[in-house]
C-alpha cells in the first residue's frame, strides 16, 4: 500500500506534514569490509558539458560527494542529446573500460543509461531512475508521450535485472512497484547554496534593485515544466506588482546559481511530473521562498517552512501566492528544514547501496 502524500487542505493551501524522509542517523559509519574504498564506473547520459555546463551538474556533485566516503570513480559519459545512436556507442565504450580496469560496480544515472549498463555481466549494477524515465514525458495536456510510455515500459524491465534500484521520490517507487527499491533523493551543497545578500547578487548579475523576480531555472520549450502556466501567473500577479518580472536561468553553471537563487523573490515550480526538484532544494537552502503544485515530493522538500506554499495547478492559485510572497518581502527559514538532505547525508546512503551489493 502506497503511504499517503502530503497536499492540499480544503482551503487549497498547504498543509504541514508529518512525514521526514531521510533523516541520516548521525552515528552511521561505513559498513565493516575487507576494502575500504569503492572503484565504481558512473555511466550516465546527465553530465555537464562545455556547451551546458549547467546540464547534469547534480549528477556531478552527488559523485564528487563520496569521495571523502572512499568512492573512486571514472565517468562514461553518453551523450543522448546529441543521437540516440550514442547508446549503442556507449556499450562498445563500455566494454573497452571494464578490459582496461577492473570495478566494483556499475553506477548508472537514467534509465537509458542502465540498459547500457547492464549489457554486461562483470561488475554489479546500481541504477538511479531520475523522474521522467519512471513517470514518463508528457505533453501539456498531462498525456504521456510513445516516447514516454517508452521509458516507463524499459525502467520497469530494466529495474528488475540490476542489483539494486535508487529511486527519487516515493510515487517513483510505487511505479516501479518494486519494494526494494530505496529513496534517495539528490542532495542539496549547502555550503555551495547559502544565503548571501539580495542586492549584492543583483549587481553581480546587473538587475534592476527594484524589480521583483520570479526564478525559472528550466528549459521554457520543456512542457512538463509548464513555463505556459508560470507566464499566466506571472500575468495576473503582475496586476498588483507591476514590477514582477521572470527570471531566467536555463543552462547556468551550477557555480553561479546560488548568485540567481539569492537575487531572486520566489522560486515557482509547476511542472506536470517531477522526480524529486533539484530547484526547491537549492531555494530552500538558500532561503528563498517556494510555490509549488504538489509534485514529486515538493511537498516533503518544503514542509511546514513558513513562506513556502503548496498551491493547485491552477493560474490563479499561483499568482495569488506570488503576490503573498512579494507582500511579505521577507526571506524564509527553509535552510533550517532542508539540512536533512545535505550532499553528506545523502553520501552516506549511497555508500550503504554500494555495500549492499558489493561482496570484497
Amino acid at each position: 500500500m502506497v503511504e499517503p502524500r502530503g497536499g492540499l487542505n480544503s482551503a487549497g493551501k498547504r498543509r504541514l506534514l508529518r512525514y521526514n524522509p531521510l533523516r541520516a542517523d548521525p552515528n552511521w559509519r561505513p559498513p565493516k569490509t575487507s576494502m575500504t574504498s569503492f572503484r565504481v564506473l558512473v555511466v550516465t547520459n546527465l553530465w555537464p558539458t562545455e556547451a551546458d555546463p549547467g546540464f547534469g551538474s547534480f549528477v556531478q556533485a552527488q559523485m564528487e560527494s563520496l569521495r571523502p566516503l572512499g568512492v573512486e570513480f571514472d565517468v562514461l559519459f553518453i551523450n543522448g542529446r546529441e543521437s540516440k545512436w550514442n547508446y549503442l556507442r556507449g556499450i562498445r565504450e563500455l566494454r573497452r573500460r571494464l578490459r582496461a580496469k577492473r570495478y566494483d560496480l556499475i553506477h548508472a544515472h537514467f534509465g537509458l543509461s542502465g540498459w547500457v549498463a547492464r549489457c554486461q555481466f562483470q561488475a554489479p549494477v546500481v541504477v538511479s531512475f531520475m523522474g521522467d524515465d519512471v513517470l514518463g514525458r508528457p505533453k501539456r495536456s498531462g498525456r504521456i508521450t510513445l516516447y514516454g510510455r517508452f521509458l516507463q515500459a524499459s525502467s520497469f524491465a530494466l529495474a528488475r535485472l540490476v542489483a539494486a534500484v535508487i529511486v527519487k521520490s516515493r510515487e517513483m517507487k510505487s511505479r516501479l512497484r518494486l519494494p526494494s527499491a530505496r529513496i534517495i533523493p539528490n542532495g542539496v551543497d549547502v555550503d555551495l547554496f547559502r544565503p548571501m545578500d539580495q542586492q549584492e547578487a543583483r549587481r553581480t548579475l546587473g538587475l534592476d534593485a527594484n524589480k521583483k523576480f520570479v526564478l525559472f531555472p528550466y528549459d521554457p520549450a520543456e512542457e512538463r515544466k509548464r513555463f505556459d502556466l508560470i507566464e499566466a501567473a506571472v500575468a495576473q500577479a503582475r496586476q498588483e506588482v507591476p514590477q514582477l518580472e521572470i527570471l531566467p536561468a536555463r543552462g547556468v553553471p551550477r557555480e553561479r546559481m546560488p548568485l540567481y537563487m539569492n537575487a531572486a523573490d520566489v522560486l515557482v515550480l509547476a511542472s506536470i511530473f517531477e522526480g524529486s526538484p533539484n530547484a526547491v532544494k537549492e531555494a530552500m537552502a538558500t532561503n528563498l521562498p517556494v510555490v509549488t503544485v504538489d509534485v514529486g515530493d515538493a511537498a516533503e522538500l518544503i514542509g511546514p517552512t513558513e513562506g513556502c506554499f503548496l498551491v493547485p495547478r491552477a493560474a490563479d492559485a499561483l499568482a495569488a501566492e506570488i503576490v503573498e510572497v512579494c507582500r511579505r518581502d521577507k526571506r524564509t527559514n527553509g535552510r533550517e528544514w532542508i539540512a536533512r538532505l545535505s550532499m553528506e547525508n545523502v553520501a552516506k546512503q549511497i555508500v550503504e547501496v554500494y555495500a549492499s551489493v558489493v561482496r570484497h
